[in-house]
């Protein structure tokens, strides 16, 4: 799957679903530059069911990576990718702008 720039994201999960009749392998990958990834985290999801993933590291790109466990036998996914993020509050605009002068 392609990159995320994820970096701004205080909390962010994918939820990948196998819609399909083969086991599937996914792997959640980081990485600081958008071009060298490492594995973060690795699930196997069988058919009709679900992991969600989660990075235990921080970096600024995350993708998946996604291959059935059957070679020769293609399985169909479905990722769901849901995030939360800092908004700045006048109040912290303040004391950011304040203190960094």
């Amino acid at each position: 799957m392609p990159k995320q720039d994820t970096a701004l994201d205080l909390v962010f999960s994918y939820a990948v679903l196998n819609r399909g009749k083969n086991a599937a392998v996914v792997r959640l990958e980081v990485g600081p530059n958008g071009v060298d990834f490492a594995s973060d985290y690795e699930s196997v999801v069988e058919p009709g069911g679900m992991a969600i993933m989660t990075p235990s590291r921080f970096m600024h790109f995350t993708r998946l990576s996604i291959r059935s466990q059957q070679p020769g036998a293609p399985t169909l996914i479905q990722v769901y990718y849901q995030a939360q993020r800092a908004r700045m509050t006048p109040v912290h605009e303040f004391h950011f702008l304040r203190e960094n002068r």
